[in-house]
C-alpha cells in the first residue's frame, strides 16, 4: 500500500498580488473568488476544487505537499508506517463536510522539514475548468497534480524514507556536476517526486520546484512566449529533459522556487522498467540561471 499520486500544493507567500499576476494575468489560470483579501487564493487546473494554495502571508514557505491514497485502508497503512517511523502524525478535522478538503488526512514533517500530507477522497468540482488562451488544459487524473523536486541534506535517508515508507518506487537516477538525483513513481507518470543531494546553492529543505504537465507542446511555447515576453525571469530555459523526454521551461515564481511548464512525459505502463543512470539532466536546452535563495519547508 503506496501513495497514489500528487494532490495539491499550498504555499505562503509575502507577495500574492505577484502570484497572481504570473497565474491569471499571464497564464491565464482560472481562480476561485475570495471574499476578503486574507483569503487564500486558490488555483483550479482541473476538476479538483483546487489544486494550488496560495496563503497570503509574511514570508515565502511552503505549507503543505499534499499526496493522496486510494483507499481508507491505504490511507491508515501509510499513517501508521509514518508513525512506526517515529514521525508525529496528526489527524485533520474532516467533521465539516461542508469546508473539509477531503473524507480523511493526515499530516507529517519530513526529517528536512518539509510539511506533509495525505489525504483520501478529495473534493472535486461539477463544473468544469476554465481555460484560456496561452494553456488548454493539463494532464492530471491518474497522474495527478505533477511532480515535485525536494532537497535533502541526508539523501540517502529521504530516499529510504520515501521508498519504504511512502511505498515511492524507482525509477531511475540522474548524476551531473556534483548534484545526485533520484527519481521516483507512485503511478504511470515518469516520477511524481525526485530527491536531491544539496548542490548548486540549494540546502535541505529548499522547495527546488512543482512540474506541472500540458496537454499539449503548443500550450508550453505559448505559455513560454507570454512569460519570457513579461520580464519573467526563468530558472532554466526551454530544453528536453534525457529521462522523461518532457520539453520543458522553468518559471521562477515570486517565491523564489521553480514552476516548471513541461510536456510529453514517458509513461511507465509495465511492471518490467529497468532503471538506468544518465550523466545529464538534458538532451538539449535547459540552460541554467543564477538561482537565489527559494522558499523553505519550515511547517
Amino acid at each position: 500500500m503506496s501513495i497514489a499520486r500528487l494532490g495539491a500544493l499550498d504555499v505562503e507567500v509575502a507577495d500574492l498580488e505577484a502570484w497572481h499576476h504570473l497565474l491569471v494575468d499571464l497564464l491565464e489560470l482560472e481562480v476561485r473568488p475570495r471574499a476578503s483579501d486574507d483569503d487564500p487564493l486558490l488555483v483550479r487546473i482541473d476538476e479538483y476544487h483546487h489544486r494550488i494554495t496560495l496563503h497570503p502571508g509574511t514570508e515565502d514557505r511552503i505549507r503543505r505537499i499534499t499526496w493522496e491514497a486510494d483507499t481508507l485502508a491505504e490511507l491508515h497503512a501509510i499513517a501508521d508506517r509514518v508513525s512506526a517511523e517515529g514521525v508525529s502524525v496528526d489527524w485533520t478535522d474532516t467533521s465539516d463536510v461542508t469546508s473539509r478538503s477531503a473524507v480523511e488526512e493526515f499530516t507529517f514533517v519530513d526529517a528536512d522539514g518539509f510539511p506533509n500530507a495525505v489525504w483520501f477522497g478529495p473534493t472535486v468540482d461539477e463544473a468544469p475548468v476554465r481555460t484560456g488562451s496561452v494553456i488548454s488544459g493539463f494532464v492530471t487524473g491518474e497522474l495527478g497534480l505533477g511532480h515535485v523536486v525536494l532537497m535533502c541534506k541526508d539523501y540517502p535517508a529521504a530516499v529510504d524514507f520515501y521508498s519504504r515508507v511512502l511505498g515511492f518506487r524507482t525509477t531511475d537516477y540522474i548524476v551531473w556536476d556534483g548534484a545526485d538525483a533520484t527519481f521516483l513513481h507512485c503511478n504511470a507518470r515518469h516520477h511524481s517526486l525526485a530527491l536531491m543531494n544539496e548542490c548548486f546553492s540549494f540546502t535541505g529543505g529548499d522547495f527546488n520546484h512543482l512540474m506541472i504537465e500540458t496537454a499539449d507542446l503548443d500550450d508550453v511555447g505559448r505559455a513560454y512566449d507570454r512569460i519570457t515576453a513579461a520580464g519573467i525571469s526563468l530558472q532554466m530555459d526551454f530544453g528536453r529533459h534525457t529521462n522523461d523526454g518532457v520539453t520543458s521551461f522553468y518559471l521562477r515564481t515570486p517565491s523564489g522556487f521553480a514552476i516548471e511548464i513541461g510536456y510529453g512525459g514517458e509513461l511507465i505502463q509495465t511492471d518490467d522498467w529497468v532503471v538506468k543512470t544518465y550523466r545529464s539532466p538534458s538532451r538539449w536546452g535547459h540552460e541554467p540561471s543564477p538561482t537565489p535563495k527559494v522558499a523553505g519547508a519550515q511547517p
